[in-house]
C-alpha cells in the first residue's frame, strides 16, 4: 500500500472535496473493471472513469450517505460507458493500413496487444463484409477508405439515397452483429 504524502489543505478545501477523494481513492479500481467489463477500450478506460467522478463531483448532493456510493457509481458509471459507446459509434475511422494504427515500438507487450486487436479487429470486418450482400459491400467498402456517399454513387451508377439506404442497411447488420 502506497503512502500519500500529507499536505495542508487548501485554504477552499471543503468536506465535499474530502468525501469526493475519498470515493475515488476506494472506487476508482472498482470503476476501471466495471467499465473495462462494459466494452470499453483499456485505452478509454481512465478518460470514462475521470467523467464519471466529474459527474459525481457535480451531483454530490444526490449522495445520501457514503455507504450508498458504490451503486450511485455504479449507475454513473454505466450511464458514462453507454454515453461513450454511443458517441464512439459515431466516429468515423478510415483504415489506411496496419503500419498507421501502431505507435512506434515503445514497450513490446503494449504493442503486441495493439496488433492483436487490430487483428482481430480486421479479422472481424473481413467476416462482416463477406456477410453482407455484394450491392451493399460495393458501397460500404469506399466508404470505409473514406470516400463521401455522392462519389461513391456517382462511381457505381446509383442514386445517392440509394447508397445511403445501403450504409443504413450495413449499419443495421452491423449492430446485429454486435449483440450476437
Amino acid at each position: 500500500m502506497a503512502t500519500i504524502p500529507l499536505h495542508p489543505p487548501p485554504a477552499n478545501f471543503t468536506a465535499a472535496h474530502a468525501l469526493l477523494g475519498r470515493l475515488y481513492l476506494e472506487h476508482r479500481d472498482f470503476l476501471r473493471r466495471l467499465l473495462l467489463g462494459q466494452a470499453i477500450p483499456p485505452r478509454d478506460v481512465d478518460d470514462v472513469v475521470q467523467e464519471v467522478f466529474i459527474t459525481a463531483w457535480r451531483r454530490l448532493e444526490c449522495l445520501v450517505t457514503p455507504e450508498q456510493a458504490r451503486p450511485w457509481l455504479l449507475m454513473i458509471g454505466l450511464n458514462r460507458a453507454r454515453n461513450h459507446r454511443k458517441l464512439v459509434r459515431c466516429e468515423r475511422e478510415v483504415l489506411a493500413g496496419l503500419s498507421d494504427d501502431f505507435p512506434e515500438r515503445e514497450d513490446e507487450a503494449e504493442s503486441t496487444e495493439a496488433l492483436v486487436l487490430a487483428t482481430y479487429g480486421l479479422f472481424r470486418l473481413k467476416r462482416f463484409l463477406l456477410r453482407i450482400g455484394p450491392r451493399i459491400r460495393a458501397v460500404v467498402v469506399p466508404y470505409l477508405e473514406g470516400r463521401s456517399i455522392r462519389e461513391i454513387a456517382e462511381a457505381l451508377g446509383i442514386k445517392t439515397k440509394t447508397a445511403y439506404a445501403r450504409i443504413s442497411l450495413a449499419r443495421r447488420h452491423l449492430q446485429t452483429l454486435a449483440l450476437a
